[in-house]
């Protein structure tokens, strides 16, 4: 693991804890909380998850989310062991699974490293916050006061004969003490106040006919989750795992997915003018660029298609910093018959499954994308409204491009943001 040149000190943490952290810890290592706990690069210390499940000394596994409570309410093997849904005893609902939110990426020490414990922990469980802070039963036309203690975070009151749950938020810089929570209706969002850490007290109003059994639990973001859909994205987690695949025939969704089309520009024309090996020798360096812009910016090759390239990534702004770098790339690329690239940029859900034994997307998401690759021209990148997102993409393209215009697309229910280089 030390022969990949990675930091050494992601080495040195790694393996202090595998010899010393907890059972529990090492039986559930998350890369993103393990870099954020110790100060290192993430991206370092997944790199290294993978690189040591490769050499046997982690095992890979797949926490299944609850999308209520955000407890691992089952861990799987392999992707290929995934059902449709998944069911959280805690909560007692059955869920659908999610690439992007119900499935996150786990390593545990490898048993001939460290033999660990291998339950499955909730957040409830030793060295976490409780996950349930408290548990009444409201009689009817009662006034159930819980006088608490919260410190700073998300809280959800719900129970089993509720139809719906209410999410309650803590905070040093709220704006009371005390609320009251209606059990016959949800309380509209904007009239509950965002309560004072310390101490609270918040109310129950049973005001129908029947005893309620209702719970304030502690909810769990997950913010520095991997999740499936991370992973599916990651060119390393392809490369050294790739029987990490869906089983045949098996679809799960991901709920929001950045997709890339990238086409050379006249190389099906050059094939006819040139021959097919003169052309193929233009061809593939401009290829290979684009390849290296794609993963150099955190993207996945899914497949290349003729003279192009279908592209996923995690977030927007690295697919638009991946086609930027396309566009000059190519651009450097000094030769008699030099290739311009054109690309398209989309975000939104998507259908995951295996094709040919590699992970592959399927949509309404890959169709737009594809249109929006036929409308395009050299030296262009387009983009719907759902990848601008942030003031760092425009600020990106309004310093690299030569023009841009806006078009109303009603097809794809969005507005086209066309950049000429």
């Amino acid at each position: 693991m030390r022969g990949q040149g990675m930091d050494a000190a992601v080495f040195d943490t790694l393996g202090k804890f595998l010899e010393y952290a907890s059972d529990q810890e090492v039986a559930r290592l998350r890369p993103r909380a393990f870099a954020e706990r110790f100060g290192l690069d993430p991206s370092e210390v997944l790199a290294a998850c993978l690189y040591g499940a490769r050499e046997g000394v982690l095992v890979l596994l797949w926490d299944i989310l609850c999308p209520t409570c955000r407890i691992p309410a089952n861990v799987e093997e392999s992707l290929a062991a995934l059902e449709s849904h998944g069911h959280c005893e805690a909560c007692d609902v059955d869920f659908e699974l999610d690439f992007a939110n119900s499935i996150e990426m786990i390593f545990r020490a490898h048993p001939e490293i460290r033999d660990v414990e291998v339950q499955t922990y909730c957040i409830g469980g030793p060295a976490f916050s409780a996950h349930v802070v408290s548990q009444v039963r409201v009689a009817p036309g009662e006034r159930f006061e819980m006088e608490l203690a919260l410190s700073e975070g998300a809280y959800r009151v719900r129970g089993p004969q509720l139809p719906f749950a209410i999410d309650l938020r803590v905070s040093p810089t709220g704006t009371t003490s005390r609320c009251d929570v209606g059990l016959s209706r949800p309380t509209p969002r904007d009239r509950l106040p965002t309560l004072r850490t310390g101490s609270q007290v918040i109310t129950l109003v049973n005001d129908g006919r029947v005893e309620l059994m209702v719970r304030l639990e502690r909810t769990a973001s997950r913010h520095d989750a991997v999740t499936a859909a991370d992973a599916s994205a990651l060119p390393l987690f392809r490369e050294l795992l790739p029987g990490q695949v869906l089983s045949p025939g098996q679809i799960v969704s991901v709920a929001t997915v950045t997709m890339l089309m990238a086409q050379l520009d006249g190389g099906s024309e050059l094939y006819e003018k040139i021959g097919d090996g003169a052309a193929f020798d233009v061809i593939r360096p401009s290829l290979l660029a684009m390849d290296d812009c794609i993963t150099q910016h955190g993207g996945t090759v899914v497949k290349v298609v003729a003279e192009g390239m279908f592209a996923t990534f995690a977030d927007p702004s690295s697919a638009v910093k991946a086609g930027l770098a396309t566009q000059q790339a190519l651009a450097k690329l000094q030769h008699e018959h030099a290739l311009a690239v054109r690309a398209a940029i989309h975000r939104g859900p998507a259908l995951v499954t295996t094709l040919n034994d590699r992970l592959d997307y399927f949509g309404s998401t890959v169709h737009v994308t594809t249109r929006l690759l036929a409308l395009t021209a050299a030296g262009e990148l387009i983009l719907t409204d759902a990848v601008i997102d942030s003031s760092e993409i425009g600020q990106l393209l309004g310093a690299a491009c030569k023009s841009a215009e806006v078009v109303p697309a009603d097809w794809c229910q969005s507005v086209v943001h066309r950049y000429r280089f």
